[in-house]
This record gives structure tokens, sequence and C-alpha cells, in this order.
């Protein structure tokens, strides 16, 4: 008898209501063995796992919890198909989705050792200047690579900031949770991964000021999200006055929503609570521009943010040129009709040729040309060597008769 667990996809699958712990000692599609419990959010259940197949290779794994809405289950799909189309040292890797036997999906991620920045905050209450910027610029290295493709996450909190910690790596930053997170298509709205409308999306705190109005945000919204990630881990505190602890979501939005117009605090201004900082005006100055209220006035990409924060501490060397936040039409592909880009192909559609990958058409193609100079100075040699042969005939002849 094998001792390898039973796979849910006979009988291990959990009921609603069960403990989560039930599925440890699982293995998923065959492939996937659950090995611990990690935690669990809102919609899912996180575990450690092998995969069996590359014996020694350990990735976490997210499974969604039972009895969701639909628009629930349409975001936790999306956060798969989104995160696996980007690649950035600074984002989370999704290498794998696929449903359990109750029709439950799930992601296979890189398991991530360390810890999310808001545990790391609330340990060291502020962080110091060069830390704190270091962490912001790798935000926004993911940040960057994330817009590009035309993804904005719409819900960056220090909770969805993991500080990785391994051997030979410390301080190194993942973007994770991009459950939240918007495909910004070519002359028309937004694809809403949420599948959500007109309603307050991510976490308030945190929140671009265009967010909490209920209008249609762009990278900007994150960019606003990253200043205030800043200002708190070096000075302990947001930049805006919030609602006591413990309110709920919609007062706290509120409460936030009253005083919107008010311009942010200024890190000299914190100086009570972070002296080191009363002469840092020029990072002052890039943290306020990130807050502004006016997402106009704000920097117009994650890489111009990074240039003018290595500016402000007088770094010799500059982050590479800000890339140009892109549209989802390019990045992923979207057709003319207008047709989801997280849709599966219809049955007989063609796929979109990449940029640069042109191919010639089988029927025009012609042999190649001859390679006759090559076998001209290939025949060139030959006659040379031949002539040799000759002269180095005639002397030895010449000298054997000279000496008779």
């Amino acid at each position: 008898m094998s001792d390898t667990p039973e796979s849910p996809r006979d009988s291990r699958a959990p009921s609603e209501g069960e403990d989560p712990r039930a599925w440890i000692g699982a293995v998923l599609d065959g492939r996937y063995e659950l090995t611990g419990y990690i935690g669990s959010g809102s919609i899912g259940h996180v575990y450690r796992a092998r995969d069996q197949r590359l014996e020694f290779r350990e990735v976490a794994i997210k499974i969604l919890k039972p009895g969701l809405r639909d628009d629930q289950v349409a975001r936790f799909k999306r956060e798969a198909l989104l995160t696996g189309g980007l690649s950035s040292p600074h984002l989370v890797q999704v290498t794998d989705f696929s449903t359990t036997p109750d029709n439950r999906g799930y992601i296979v991620m890189e398991l991530l050792r360390g810890e999310p920045l808001n545990a790391l905050m609330e340990r060291e209450k502020r962080l110091p200047l060069g830390r704190a910027v270091r962490l912001t610029d790798q935000l926004l290295a993911g940040l960057e690579a994330a817009h590009k493709a035309g993804v904005v996450h719409r819900d960056l909190k220090p909770e969805n900031i993991f500080v990785v910690e391994e051997p030979g790596v410390q301080d190194h930053v993942k973007i994770v949770d991009f459950g939240f997170a918007r495909v910004f298509p070519k002359g028309s709205e937004a694809l809403d991964v949420t599948g959500e409308a007109q309603i307050v999306i991510g976490t308030v705190s945190y929140m671009a000021p265009e967010q909490l109005r209920s209008k249609n945000v762009d990278h900007r919204a994150d960019l606003f999200s990253a200043g205030a990630i800043l200002f708190k881990m070096l000075t302990g505190r947001l930049p805006y006055e919030t609602s006591p602890s413990g309110t709920g979501m919609m007062l706290a939005a509120r409460f936030r929503a009253v005083n919107l117009d008010q311009p942010p605090r200024s890190l000299i201004d914190a100086k009570t609570d972070a002296p080191e900082l009363a002469e840092e005006h020029m990072l002052d100055a890039v943290v306020r521009r990130a807050l502004n209220v006016d997402a106009e006035a704000r920097f117009g990409s994650a890489g111009e943010m990074r240039r003018a924060l290595a500016n402000a501490l007088g770094k010799l060397t500059m982050p590479p040129e800000p890339s140009q936040p892109g549209v989802g039409a390019d990045v992923w592909g979207r057709p003319a009709g207008g047709r989801d880009p997280m849709a599966a192909p219809v049955a007989g559609e063609s796929l979109p040729d990449l940029p640069g990958a042109a191919v010639e058409p089988t029927a025009r193609a012609t042999p190649a040309p001859s390679p006759a100079p090559a076998r001209a100075a290939h025949g060139g040699l030959q006659i040379a060597i031949l002539v040799a042969l000759v002269a180095l005939i005639g002397i030895t002849a010449f000298l054997v008769f000279r000496g008779r």
C-alpha cells in the first residue's frame, strides 16, 4: 500500500466550515503535496506544499474558500492570470492555476520566506532613512513592471508587501495579492478584475483620493499609496488624519473623505517623531508630490519617482530610465473587437502576431543564393598549392641534374 496521502480528487477536500488544516497531506492534481498550513485571508487558505515532480521544490498554494460569490471567484481567477503574466524580481511569481475536485480554484506561487512589511513596521515602529528608501525603491521597481504591462494594483498596503529574508538575501521586496488589480485597455473603460464597479476598492488608510471618490483610477493611485507607505515607514504614522482604530471600512472612508482636499503632513513637520528628517527637504518634496490630492500633479510613472528618490538622497548611481506605463490592449493582446484579454481563445481563432516576430509566408520562400565567393576562394587555394608543387618538383629536378 502506498504511503502517499490520498488525493483530494478522491475524498480529501474539506467541506464548508471544516478546519482548513484538513487539506494537509492531500496531493493536488497528482503533483502538489500540501505539507503545512500558513494562514487564511478573506477568500482563501494558504498552504506550504512540495512539488513532487521537482522533489526539493517548495511552493505556496492558495485555495479558494467554499461558498464564495461569483464575483469573488472571478477575482481569484483573474489574480492568477494577471500575476502569472507579470515578470519582475519584485512581484510574487505565480506558476500554476487549477481547480480542486469540488471546483474551487487554487493558485501555485513561489514560497516566500520572511515577513510582511506591516509586521516589520509594527516591530520597529520607524525604519532608518536608508532602509525605508531602499524598500520603497524596490516597491517602485515592482510597480513599474506591473504598470508597464497595463496593470494597476489598487490595494497597496504594508500587508501586501513582503520583505524576503533568506541566506544571502536581505530586505528584498515582493508585491503580493493582485486580487483588486485592473487591466487598462486602450480607449475604453478599465477591466475590473474584481468584477465590481462604482464601489470603494482598496484599503482606506493607503487609498488615493480618487479611489475614495469612486472614480476610475490609473497607475498614479499606486504611487499615492507608495508615498503613504514611505511616510509611515519614516515617521511611524500616516501623512493624514485617520479614523480611530476599529472603525468600520465605510465609516473610515467617510472620515477620510471629509478631509480629502487637505494637504498631507510634511516630513519636516514630523521632526518631533523623526528628528533626523528635519533637513530632508528634497525627500520631503518627493513624498509630498507622490501624495498630491490631484493625480495629475503626481509623478508620471513609478520609474520617475524612483529617480527622484535617488536624486533626493544624492545617490551617484541612478535607477534606469523610467519606462512608460502601458495599456492592457497593447500588452495582453486584446483584439480590436474588445473581447476580454483574460478570456480563453475561441475555437478556430488565431493568436495575434507578436511584435517583431513576423515570418515570411512559406509560398514565397526562395532558395538561398549559392555561396559562390566561398567556392571561388576555395578553388584559388587549390591552384596555388598545385603551382607550388610543380615549382618544387622543377627545382628538385634541376638540382639533381646539376649534381651529375
